[in-house]
């Protein structure tokens, strides 16, 4: 087999991760391209600026890489997957957990942020799923 239908192959087994990978990456990319993106709570500022921060993204950005990789990947490290999936689940609460936020606080022209917040609550969900499902060592 050459070695893209052994990629193709790769990401066909392990589909999830190569979604919620693909959709890390391009939220972190948004994150880190529009640094203005969350502007709620109005007080403290600092919270504000941890939200808008560059880390924020690059949290995204790398952690999506990382599932993209491992799905990929024709070694699966356990180990690897214990790490990207929680942090996956984390960043999607504190994302969804935001929006949400921002929705029900803030004025009502963001609409977009009630839907970012449902979406994000569904990938929680998918990696929570992915969380029971993965493999373990046992599984090896």
């Amino acid at each position: 087999m050459t070695k893209s239908k052994k990629v193709i192959a790769n990401l066909l087994n392990s589909s999830l991760h190569a979604i919620v990978g693909l959709d890390l990456l391009v939220t972190g990319l948004i994150l880190l391209t529009n640094r203005s993106y969350f502007f709620w709570p109005p007080w403290p500022s600092w919270i504000t600026a941890v939200e808008n921060d560059i880390l924020t993204g690059l949290i995204g950005v790398v952690v999506g890489l990382g599932m993209i990789y491992w799905a990929i990947s024709p070694k699966k490290s356990v180990s690897l997957n214990r790490k990207l999936i929680p942090t996956a689940s984390a960043y999607f609460t504190l994302l969804a957990a935001t929006e949400l936020l921002h929705g029900f606080f803030a004025p009502l022209g963001t609409p977009h942020m009630y839907t970012s917040g449902l979406s994000e609550l569904i990938m929680v969900l998918i990696t929570l799923y992915m969380a029971r499902n993965s493999p373990a060592d046992h599984d090896r």
